[in-house]
Parts: structure tokens; sequence; C-alpha cells
């Protein structure tokens, strides 16, 4: 469960987090002479980039899986072992004959 947070989830949520705390660092204080704006007007920060949010999160992802999977697994010159299955040898306890 743990990998799949660092290999999935978290990468996914890091660019909406940065963002976030970029907008509460940065975000002035509003008035109500500011009146109402339209979607055009809003700064850029308040727009939200949403989509490339996204699509940046989920590049770090696979970024962070290749990185996982690339130093997984045997190393160069290892030799694999099929797995095998040895049937239990059953001995006849019967007394009766």
């Amino acid at each position: 469960m743990l990998t799949r947070f660092l290999l999935i989830i978290l990468p996914v949520i890091l660019p909406f987090a940065l963002y976030l705390g970029y907008y509460l660092l940065t975000r002035g204080s509003r008035t109500d002479a500011d009146g109402e704006m339209t979607e055009e007007e809003l700064p850029w920060v308040e727009r939200g980039p949403w989509a490339w949010l996204f699509f940046s999160g989920v590049l770090l992802s696979g970024i962070a899986m290749a990185i996982y999977f690339a130093n997984t697994g045997p190393a160069p010159g290892d030799s694999l072992v099929r797995p095998s299955y040895n049937a239990p040898v059953i001995e006849d306890t019967d007394t009766d004959s």
C-alpha cells in the first residue's frame, strides 16, 4: 500500500499541493471594491491550471514508476530459478492387509 501511495497518489497530488501553497502565499486580500470579474479578468492563479497540474502529476508518477521498476528485480548476471511443485509422498499406513 505504501508503494502505491509513493508511486501513484503522492506524485499526482504533489503539483496540486504546491499550487495551493503558492496560491495561499501570493493571493492578495480582496475587497468588495474589486467587484465581479469575468473568467478572463481573473488572475491566472485563481483560474487555475488544473489540466496542467494533473498532467504534471501523471508525468511525475510515470517517472517515479520508471525509476522504481528499473531498480527492482534480479541483478544483471543472476540466474532465475523457475518455481516448481513437488508433490508430497503419501505413505500407506493401512495395517489391515
